[in-house]
């Protein structure tokens, strides 16, 4: 069997798979209507033979307030990020929401900002030494090896 799989795997051949002939059972009436609130929420349930389709209606303003996101990667102080993440954590929040929020405070508060801004600006200059450090050491044990 472990030959024959090594061997679908070489010749890149996938199984093929029968198709299913069996349909899921429709959803009970009492069910549809706890899932739906018991009134008009905004979605619509309709069973037919893939089962339960559940489709949300979004008009033209709501769709214009969604924000937009952008997918970024966040470097941080082991420390600091086990703290945040307990803090999100026991406040139910994410930590890209939690920046947000701190961000659009900050903008509200100059005073803050400046100081926030200060220390940032000394921990980037921190961070940039250690990252010299560890490219000299890097580079100190290519010479020797």
């Amino acid at each position: 069997m472990a030959e024959d799989a090594l061997e679908r795997l070489m010749q890149r051949q996938r199984p093929s798979v029968p198709p299913r002939t069996d349909e899921l059972e429709p959803p009970m009436k009492s069910l549809q209507q706890s899932a739906s609130g018991g009134h008009g929420s905004g979605y619509s349930d309709s069973s037919k033979s893939t089962g339960v389709d559940v489709n949300m209606s979004v008009s033209r303003d709501d769709e214009a307030e969604l924000p937009q996101l952008v997918r970024t990667t966040t470097r941080l102080e082991e420390e600091i990020d086990k703290a945040l993440r307990h803090l999100c954590m026991d406040e139910k929040i994410t930590k890209e929401v939690w920046f947000e929020a701190a961000y659009l405070y900050l903008v509200e508060h100059p005073k803050a900002m400046q100081a926030v801004n200060g220390m940032a600006k000394e921990r980037y200059q921190r961070r940039k030494r250690a990252a010299d450090l560890r490219k000299l050491e890097t580079m100190q044990k290519r010479l020797r090896g």
